[in-house]
């Protein structure tokens, strides 16, 4: 990074009349933005609202229409190539993180800051073995294991190495850091260390341009916010003293209630559905718990509690090692999602990308995928009954653009989450497991996918709700099962706990005094 002395008052980015067309749709339209040394800059909207394809733009992966203007420093750059943005000092973390995944965690760091070589051009590992390793101690992840491939890490950990890459990397002369929803994936704790190294940049000089659907973190960490909506720049603003209430009216130009105030009426619960009993896994230790239909369970922990483990083994993704699973009072032997889709239980996972959707294939063979033996008629695809029931499923489930033929890649997180959500909904299953549903998604869309975990309860579906969100989980679970090191160690009515209450449960064997070491760490 540069030095320590920080101008606030300078301005590092400019942005001015940035618009971007696509076929069919203008994503960007006339945008201007500035970025100030050692300020931390929220920039916010909706899902679809112009914010990736703005990072895209300074990225040089899409090429600005003619008459837009970016300067670092007062110096002109052509947007059009990617290297252009690391000449300039400009380092990202994109919402898809840029690592490879079938390269090892050092790999990843040194094909960004090139290999450390010995004699003869050979590679010095432990040199970049030792880089990563400093990087990940410095976010405060030492424990993360350099050498394993990036993919077979959780998604929360992979994001954590694409932070410190970065991070790592912003050491080098940056002059602009932009993390795009960074902390989408990470509980509480991870996110205050990264906030930690973020206002560190900061110190040194380095603009951030920070991304988040997480309201409460700006009003902690950004010194000014810029609001687009429909890909225009309502207004820039600056953050202290601002409500989320005054966000949330910025953002969708309405006041959003909060949600689970007001679940269905038809909402009660039934009988046993489901009964899990000393389930065990690699992080899962002895687990048991029931849900009945037309309830919602909550599921609280920390990562590496073992929450994403216990959604694929309902799923069949994973095989348990120990317990079982029964459903509708029967032993349910799930060894495959196949076998698990046969059972009539759906899982919208916490990675949408990687295994919630098909990236290369379109919205409508996305949102028929689990359900396409429907459309069959002989040895021929019903065409018409497909179109029918997409055109159905996009306009219920409010898909943006409401466009069949776009490219599942190309959709903002948000409306990604809708078609998942919806695909799986469409096949009425009896058992609905939500791992992370609003990660990455923004607080209108957030209001309407917890809109639709009610509604799947109301019609008698059994609800799985696994959430770091647990104001909003409290408010629409009916209990919440707080997992701690593998294990169930607390069953809570929600209704009458609090979200401080859980968090210390996640975090602590007990609710610690006042004043008690671990009290005073947090």
């Amino acid at each position: 990074m540069s030095g320590t002395s920080t101008d606030t008052t300078r301005t590092v980015l400019a942005v001015r009349n940035l618009s971007k067309t696509f076929p069919g749709q203008r994503a960007l339209d006339e945008v201007s933005l500035e970025l100030r040394a050692g300020e931390v800059h929220a920039l916010l909207g909706e899902n679809g609202s112009g914010k990736s394809t703005l990072i895209k733009c300074l990225a040089g992966f899409h090429e600005p229409d003619p008459g837009a203007v970016i300067e670092v420093d007062g110096r002109a750059f052509e947007a059009a190539a990617t290297t252009a943005a690391a000449e300039h000092g400009l380092v990202f973390v994109h919402q898809d993180l840029g690592l490879i995944p079938t390269l090892s965690v050092t790999e990843n760091f040194a094909i960004c800051r090139r290999y450390d070589t010995r004699m003869l051009a050979r590679v010095d590992w432990s040199a970049a073995r030792s880089a990563a390793t400093r990087a990940l101690t410095a976010l405060g992840h030492p424990e993360l294991p350099v050498d394993a491939p990036v993919g077979r890490l959780p998604v929360a950990s992979q994001t954590i190495v694409a932070i410190a890459r970065a991070l790592a990397t912003a050491e080098d002369d940056a002059r602009v850091l932009v993390l795009d929803e960074p902390t989408a994936a990470l509980p509480e704790a991870e996110a205050e260390r990264l906030f930690d190294a973020v206002r560190q940049v900061a110190a040194h000089g380095v603009a951030v341009l920070y991304v988040s659907h997480r309201l409460e973190e700006i009003l902690r960490i950004a010194d000014r916010a810029t609001v687009l909506r429909d890909g225009r720049r309502i207004d820039t603003v600056e953050v202290p003293g601002l409500k989320v209430g005054d966000l949330v009216r910025l953002i969708v130009g309405r006041a959003v209630g909060p949600v689970g105030r007001e679940r269905s009426a038809a909402r009660a619960a039934g009988e046993e559905l489901l009964e899990v009993s000393g389930l065990s896994g690699h992080r899962l230790r002895g687990v048991s718990f029931q849900v009945r239909r037309g309830e919602i369970v909550g599921v609280a922990g920390m990562l590496g509690s073992g929450r994403s483990e216990l959604a694929r083994m309902l799923f069949g993704a994973q095989v348990p090692t120990g317990g079982e699973i029964r459903l509708n009072g029967v032993r349910a032997t799930l060894r495959s999602p196949r076998e698990a889709v046969r059972r009539r239980i759906a899982l919208i996972p916490e990675d949408r990308r990687r295994e919630g959707g098909v990236l290369d294939m379109d919205i409508t063979k996305n949102l028929t995928l689990p359900s396409l033996p429907r459309f069959w008629r002989g040895a021929r695809l019903a065409t018409a009954a497909e179109r029918s029931t997409v055109s159905r499923l996009i306009d219920t489930y409010r898909v943006r653009p409401a466009a069949p033929g776009r490219l599942f890649r190309n959709l903002s997180g948000g409306n990604q989450q809708k078609v998942v959500i919806a695909k799986w909904l469409d096949t009425e299953p009896d058992l609905i497991v939500f791992d992370e549903p609003v990660q990455g998604v923004d607080v209108g869309a957030r209001e309407e996918i917890f809109r639709l975990v009610d509604q799947a309860a109301a019609r008698g579906a059994g609800v799985l709700l696994i959430s770091s969100e647990i104001d909003e989980m409290l408010a629409l679970a009916d209990r919440v099962l707080v997992l701690r090191d593998g294990r169930l160690t607390h069953e809570l009515d929600a209704a009458a706990t609090s979200a401080h209450e859980v968090t210390q449960l996640t975090h602590f064997d007990s609710e610690p005094g006042p004043g008690s070491e671990q009290e005073l760490a947090r």
